[in-house]
């Protein structure tokens, strides 16, 4: 049910925006962003209460995805200009990757502290094999958010991150399984 609930906490907000600049678009898919992007912030910041109630704790990457949002959404609309929301995927890729990078090329995999809750304990090579292959995803993820967003009209892009991003993630998350599952160590049966 944990499960559940984490996967409402991650996926809503970016589902409350896509359908708030829906709502707000006019029939040529243009002036959605901003008033969306009120809204986004606005369910981000319901994310994390519902977060701490119902996980008794709000993950780190909730906490930089919020504190982006609440950035980026904040020049948004303070600039009235959708390039700040826009970017802001791109940064937080960036982020990602670089910090899991820079702990992979360090022989610390970052990845462990904010994922090590949710999967069966593994040799410590499973975890820095992850962070190099999340980092190198979240590098590619951050490129092609600055391609796609250049490229693509305003719906264009928002559906992208529906529809592309997200499948992507699920694909690659799902990739990942045999490393995990090679590596799990066996718990010892207590008699």
């Amino acid at each position: 049910m944990n499960q559940v609930i984490k996967l409402l906490i991650e996926l809503g907000p970016i589902v409350v925006f896509f359908y708030a600049n829906g709502q707000y678009s006019d029939e040529n898919g243009m002036g959605g962003i901003i008033p969306a992007t009120r809204v986004f912030m606005v369910a981000m910041a319901i994310s994390m209460v519902c977060s701490k109630i119902f996980l008794k704790k709000i993950a780190t990457m909730l906490w930089v995805s919020a504190a982006l949002v609440g950035v980026f959404g904040g020049l948004t609309i303070y600039f009235d200009s959708e390039l700040f929301i826009k970017i802001k995927p791109t940064i937080l890729y960036t982020f990602f990757s670089v910090t899991l990078l820079a702990g992979y090329a360090k022989g610390k995999p970052f990845i462990k502290t904010l994922m090590e809750a949710g999967f069966p304990p593994v040799e410590e090579i499973a975890w820095m094999k992850m962070s190099r292959n999340w980092g190198l995803y979240f590098a590619f993820s951050a490129i092609l958010n600055e391609v796609l967003w250049r490229n693509l009209s305003n719906a264009e892009w928002i559906s992208a991150k529906i529809w592309v991003f997200m499948p992507l993630s699920f694909i690659f998350a799902m990739s990942q399984m045999p490393i995990i599952m090679k590596h799990q160590i066996e718990e010892a049966d207590e008699d």
